[in-house]
């Protein structure tokens, strides 16, 4: 592990419910958890969102984990706060072709 990957994050995923109608949604109330370790959380951006009389704050950030990490974009990743995974996990190999890392980006929004 390269000594700025000192990043511990907890990966949440829900489970899958009928809602008795037939759907199959998600399910937060008790959330599977999974901590990862030797990952590094960088920020990205966060911009004031000002639309419809509603100001929030949108946050995003990078998420570099070891690679293959066990992160689907339904997921949600807490580190100091909540954030929602936001498309694909990257993996990243090394210019010799070795594992190198993940690359997750994450987005919250408070509003």
């Amino acid at each position: 592990m390269r000594s700025f990957y000192t990043d511990t994050v907890t990966r949440q995923r829900a489970a899958w419910v009928d809602d008795g109608y037939g759907n199959v949604t998600e399910d937060w109330s008790d959330p599977d958890e999974l901590a990862i370790t030797g990952c590094r959380v960088q920020p990205l951006s966060s911009e004031e969102i000002l639309e419809h009389r509603q100001a929030g704050l949108e946050v995003q950030k990078r998420l570099l984990a070891p690679y293959g990490a066990d992160i689907l974009p339904t997921d949600r990743v807490v580190f100091v706060e909540t954030y929602e995974v936001e498309g694909e996990r990257a993996d990243h190999r090394s210019p010799k072709g070795n594992a190198a890392h993940s690359e997750i980006l994450l987005r919250r929004f408070d509003g």
